[in-house]
């Protein structure tokens, strides 16, 4: 069996305890560590114009955040405006030729009279809404 030995208190003995204390409790210091799904490890590189550059130092330092933290919540929040869908250019294309037929039928119908082009009024007024209602559907899809 061993015996437990006591020594006495002396400067040595103290600055052991102490050492032996000290590894057996050493305090963590810092911030905790992130868990590995809240670790950033991709990286962007984005040019900035010496203007801009001062600008967004500016904002970040209004709103008290390194320019690194600042661009990565503006860039997190932001909304961001979608360009025009081949889709919608196309439905303005056609919106633009109509807009040229009904000049040219609101002409005819100065020289010829309302009953002769009344068929052309109404084939456009059906186009325009199949057009608006395909807009319409394009921007509520572009939302979701």
């Amino acid at each position: 069996m061993r015996q437990a030995i006591e020594l006495p208190l002396s400067k040595n003995n103290l600055s052991i305890s102490r050492i032996n204390m000290s590894i057996k409790e050493k305090k963590l210091g810092g911030r905790p560590k992130l868990a590995s799904y809240q670790k950033r490890t991709k990286c962007f590189r984005v040019m900035f114009t010496e203007n801009d550059y001062i600008y967004i130092q500016s904002k970040a330092e209004q709103a008290g955040l390194s320019v690194n933290e600042f661009c990565h919540q503006a860039a997190m929040d932001c909304q961001v405006c979608q360009r025009i869908s081949p889709e919608m250019v196309s439905a303005i294309r056609d919106l633009s030729g109509i807009a040229n037929n009904v000049n040219q039928i609101a002409h005819q119908m100065h020289i010829y009279g309302l009953e002769t082009v009344k068929q052309q009024c109404f084939s456009i007024i059906s186009e325009v809404s199949r057009i608006i209602t395909q807009v319409k559907n394009t921007c509520h899809d572009s939302e979701d």
